[in-house]
């Protein structure tokens, strides 16, 4: 299990390489691409401050459809 380690004080750069470290150990060997949508956008909300929203769109036939997210709700298409 990967330890959450992550300091929101830290730089940007490094705030940003422990996201993205910690979004590859919550995704590794997952092949379920909602689920991993889900955990990463739970992950950004958590680690980010100030934010108001974070979360995916998905491609869906010719649309974008709303994901995975954690914040204020958003339109669906």
């Amino acid at each position: 299990m990967y330890a959450f380690d992550i300091h929101p004080a830290a730089g940007k750069s490094e705030l940003y390489a422990e996201l993205l470290k910690a979004a590859d150990a919550l995704t590794a060997d997952e092949p379920d691409g909602i689920a991993n949508m889900a955990n990463v956008a739970a992950l950004l909300w958590q680690f980010l401050p100030d934010l108001n929203w974070a979360g995916f769109y998905r491609v869906v036939g010719h649309e974008l459809v709303l994901g995975p997210f954690q914040g204020k709700a958003a339109c669906i298409r």
